[in-house]
């Protein structure tokens, strides 16, 4: 028979344990100039709470990742709506953009590997050009189409921060 007094010291553990994970979050995320979608990106991966600044920091570019796809299926689904051909251009052109920053996400998550924060911060900090450009070339065909890609851009554009400043935490 298990001791009660054991049970209940292995649930004051685990209790104290996920708190204390939850404060570093919240510590490393107070760090980031926003904290609110930082603590939003980690929450949104079961692991956060088992993990340190490092795994923080994979978390963080998964969600940029995620954005990227998100805006790839919104362009690509936009592209086919028949809204003429320069702006399909345009809607084209800027799904390159995103794959280019897709591929920048995937050399920064190599440079983590490697610990060359250096390089890794760099390349989540030049992913957000490729935005821009897809942005400002938005703009100026003046696509009003759909509010939400800019949204969106606007959603990596901030989470790009985060990502570089937990980075450049972690040397």
């Amino acid at each position: 028979m298990t001791n009660p007094m054991i049970k209940v010291m292995l649930l004051l553990f685990l209790v104290l344990s996920i708190r204390a994970d939850e404060e570093l979050m919240k510590k490393e995320c107070s760090q980031t100039g926003n904290q609110n979608l930082c603590l939003f990106c980690l929450a949104t991966d079961p692991t956060s709470n088992q993990t340190d600044l490092a795994g923080f920091v994979n978390i963080t570019i998964n969600c940029l990742d995620a954005q990227l796809d998100i805006l790839i299926n919104d362009v690509t689904s936009l592209s086919t709506k028949g809204v003429g051909e320069a702006i399909e251009n345009v809607l084209e052109d800027c799904n390159g953009d995103f794959s280019i920053a897709k591929i920048e996400l995937y050399l920064a998550k190599g440079n983590l590997v490697t610990r060359n924060y250096e390089n890794a911060s760099g390349l989540v900090k030049t992913s957000v050009s490729n935005l821009q450009t897809c942005r400002g070339n938005l703009q100026k065909i003046k696509f009003n189409e759909s509010s939400h890609v800019y949204d969106d851009i606007d959603i990596y554009v901030d989470l790009s921060p985060v990502a570089k400043t937990l980075i450049d935490r972690l040397h």
